[in-house]
């Protein structure tokens, strides 16, 4: 008899062809990740809070230079990541700017040209359309991709777009949703040709039923709340650290660019009240190189929180946030050092929207 061309590994093969699986799938939520940067303004004279000095940018940019990091497009970066197109290796960084002012054009483009870094725009086209100061104009955006920039979405209108408004039904809301990113993809594939497949959150503000209406049309969406990504982030609410005035020092770039994703399995929490507030949240964590021991929650302002631990093979982290919600945008932020004692931090935070009437 003929034996078979192929036949299925048994017994002690079969053991070990699993357990290197295995193995491969753990290295790789350990060692596959990047951290997004987000900018607003490069300017002196443009709102603090969206805002770092052309100085501090290019502190920014020697720093990374300096320290060896790898500054990739964002598409390559989301692709080795969440596709597997390629190992990332460790260091690697990727640069965005929300809202596409005037600044990046003419202050942050030639100090990255200088070095041939990739970076991203992402526009909300109303403003541009109605040539608002201090935004780009179309011919400045057409430059930029000319040039090998990455161009995206980040609405039309730059609205709150989370959750329906107070007098507006859920049917109403998602009618307006859908007719704004249409909008503003239209735009922007009218005036620029093809754009990524990725969609910036206006504000950073997300929420599961957001994501399932820009998942109609991209791939990806960033949200705005500091940590870095790896397989396991939900690719539709991916967070990026901010870069304004009080969060732009070298010691927070520092920390940010070393830091690793919290492999975070699934995320739970209480049943929201009507105005989206919540008590707790659970996480279900992967055991990691980092010290199971140390692992802490804080809130938005920096404040610890309680944690209640169950470890195993996989941990369980009930946070407790029951009255620390503030209106509009809530995070927390849950770290742990890293086994090797190199300063890095493991990272995963958690963001949730209240509204105070």
């Amino acid at each position: 008899m003929t034996a078979p061309a192929w036949r299925a590994p048994v017994g002690l093969a079969w053991v070990l062809a699993l357990s290197l699986m295995i193995q491969t799938a753990g290295l790789r939520a350990e060692s596959d990740h990047a951290v997004i940067l987000v900018y607003h303004h490069v300017s002196t004279d443009t709102p603090a809070s969206t805002s770092v000095t052309p100085e501090q940018f290019e502190q920014h940019l020697e720093f990374l230079d300096d320290g060896g990091y790898r500054v990739w497009p964002l598409p390559r970066v989301l692709s080795a990541i969440f596709d597997q197109t390629e190992a990332v290796p460790d260091n690697v960084v990727a640069i965005t700017f929300d809202d596409a002012y005037e600044s990046v054009f003419t202050t942050a483009r030639p100090l990255l040209e200088t070095r041939g870094w990739p970076y991203s725009v992402f526009v909300n086209t109303d403003s541009i359309d109605a040539g608002h100061s201090p935004y780009m104009s179309w011919d400045q955006l057409r430059t930029l991709a000319g040039e090998g920039v990455t161009i995206g979405n980040h609405s039309a209108a730059h609205g709150h777009m989370s959750r329906p408004q107070a007098d507006e039904s859920v049917g109403d809301w998602r009618e307006r949703i859908r007719a704004d990113i249409t909008k503003s993809h239209q735009r922007l594939t009218e005036e620029i040709g093809e754009i990524a497949d990725i969609f910036a959150y206006p504000y950073g503000e997300d929420s599961p039923e957001l994501a399932e209406i820009v998942a109609q049309r991209y791939r990806f969406a960033l949200a705005q709340r500091s940590g870095p990504i790896g397989p396991l982030t939900n690719p539709r609410s991916m967070p990026r650290f901010p870069m304004a005035t009080g969060f732009a020092s070298l010691d927070r770039l520092a920390l940010a660019v070393d830091t690793r994703p919290l492999p975070v399995r699934k995320v739970e929490t209480s049943k929201p009240a009507p105005n989206g507030d919540i008590d707790w949240i659970r996480l279900t964590v992967e055991s990691g190189a980092f010290q199971e021991s140390q692992l802490a929650c804080y809130s938005g302002g920096g404040d610890a929180l309680t944690v209640s631990l169950e470890p195993d093979e996989v941990i369980g982290m009930r946070i407790e946030v029951s009255g620390i919600g503030v209106s509009r945008q809530n995070k927390i932020n849950c770290t742990a050092p890293d086994l090797v004692g190199s300063g890095g931090f493991y990272w995963h935070s958690h963001q949730w929207l209240v509204d105070r009437g």
